[in-house]
């Protein structure tokens, strides 16, 4: 028994897109055929001849198209509800409450405008709609477009038309104020450009100029101190001259560089040669004049050459050892001063409490003249001065200052600079001190 065979149910397949995608839809245009054979039988057990059947089937694809939302109508016909919002005055108040209004100053009222008015409306976030009332913009006294953050202000209920012809304003002038400010942006732009191009013009014409040290410059940047503070110039993103700065800052930074380098080498070499003169200097005084305890302490390396200076001044400056020396601790001298006087005997001064106040005097007393006079012929290569010492406490403005008049006195030995600063005494020096020019004088 022949078994005939039937069509094959048609099931819609995706076509393969481009890129790797498949599209899923009807599109009558394209169709598959495909060929199907039949058997049928020509009668009681007869032969089936075979029967060739063309069946197309159609290829199911989506088209690829937008989505739409709203229903497509007139944009003209639509309606949108406005928020607007406004303030009263005194009388606009006084004018609400007789019209049956609430009276109160801020007012906000529900509006329906046509779509053809929407470039009135702006749209907030949270999807209010709001009329272009806030902020506001008028022309100043000037004639510039200024902005000001308020609601607009009524004397009295303002009508529909009038709202939307504030509106109106805002947004042309809206413009206007974005335009200009855009405007006064390229202006203030080309001036400062200007402007760095002068300073461009003069740093790289002068050859002493330097860049600022901190941050140090680079090829690419530096910093340089204008009137107007400190400008970055780049070697990008800057006009064709002041390109130029960075580079040529960088090379006066390498040159003073390494001149400085050139100078600490000479500076070390010289402080090299002053250590070891005193060094010298040190081991003749210790073998000299320095005790067995000195002597053995500077042979093992150990002799601290503060002790050392001190001594060499003790020995240089004994011919006025009997001068007191000038105690430079000011807060205790100070304090000291200051519980004398009943107002303040309970005063702590410490050393953040006060200043000191040096100058040279430029005359003398009789015998503060006598005092020079016979300390130059003590130690006659010594330089001696006459100076004023004053201490201000700075915690109470009205407080006494501590005046004191002390006599400084420096000396050259080899590479030695030695200084003592001594007190000034009230009194001359004795008669039995005084040389016979020294009467003289005085007769």
């Amino acid at each position: 028994m022949t078994r005939s065979s039937r069509p094959t149910a048609a099931r819609s397949r995706p076509d393969r897109g481009p890129q790797g995608t498949w599209a899923v839809g009807l599109r009558p245009s394209a169709h598959r055929t495909r060929r199907l054979t039949t058997r049928r039988r020509s009668g009681p057990g007869g032969a089936a001849p075979f029967i060739a059947m063309d069946v197309t089937t159609p290829t199911v694809r989506r088209i690829e198209s937008p989505f739409h939302a709203l229903q497509p109508g007139n944009d003209a016909q639509r309606m949108l509800k406005v928020s607007a919002e406004y303030r009263l005055s005194e009388a606009g108040r006084k004018k609400s409450l007789l019209s049956g209004g609430n009276g109160r100053a801020r007012q906000k009222v529900t509006l329906s405008l046509p779509a053809t008015r929407l470039h009135l409306v702006r749209v907030e976030r949270n999807g209010v709609a709001q009329l272009r009332l806030r902020p506001r913009f008028q022309l100043g006294s000037d004639q510039r477009i200024v902005r000001i953050d308020e609601r607009p202000l009524y004397d009295h209920p303002p009508t529909l038309d009038e709202l939307l012809q504030d509106a109106a304003r805002n947004h042309e002038l809206e413009r206007g104020f974005y335009g200009q400010k855009t405007t006064a942006s390229a202006t203030r732009g080309e001036a400062y450009r200007t402007w760095l191009e002068e300073t461009a013009h003069e740093f790289l014409a002068d050859p002493a100029r330097r860049a600022i040290l901190h941050p140090a410059p680079t090829a690419r940047l530096c910093q340089l101190a204008t009137s107007r503070g400190s400008v970055s110039f780049r070697a990008t993103h800057m006009t064709a001259l002041a390109r130029q700065v960075p580079l040529e800052a960088f090379r006066r930074f390498q040159n003073d560089l390494r001149i400085r380098r050139g100078q600490a080498a000479m500076q070390r070499e010289h402080d090299v040669v002053v250590n070891a003169e005193r060094r010298r200097a040190m081991e003749q005084w210790v073998n000299a004049y320095g005790t067995l305890d000195q002597r053995e302490r500077f042979a093992a390396g150990m002799l601290p050459r503060g002790e050392w200076l001190a001594a060499v001044a003790d020995v240089t400056f004994a011919p006025i050892a009997t001068l007191s020396l000038y105690d430079s601790d000011g807060a205790r001298c100070l304090q000291a001063f200051l519980r004398q006087l009943p107002a303040y005997a309970s005063a702590v001064v410490t050393k953040r409490d006060y200043r000191v106040i040096t100058r040279a005097l430029p005359a003398a007393t009789q015998a503060q003249w006598e005092w020079l006079q016979w300390i130059r012929r003590a130690i006659p290569h010594a330089n001696v001065h006459l100076r004023e010492r004053e201490l201000v406490w700075t915690t109470v403005a009205a407080a006494p200052r501590h005046r004191t008049i002390s006599i400084l006195v420096t000396m050259r030995v080899g590479s030695l600079t030695l200084r003592r600063e001594l007190v000034m005494p009230d009194s001359a020096p004795p008669a039995s001190e005084r040389t016979k020019e020294d009467v003289c004088s005085m007769a």
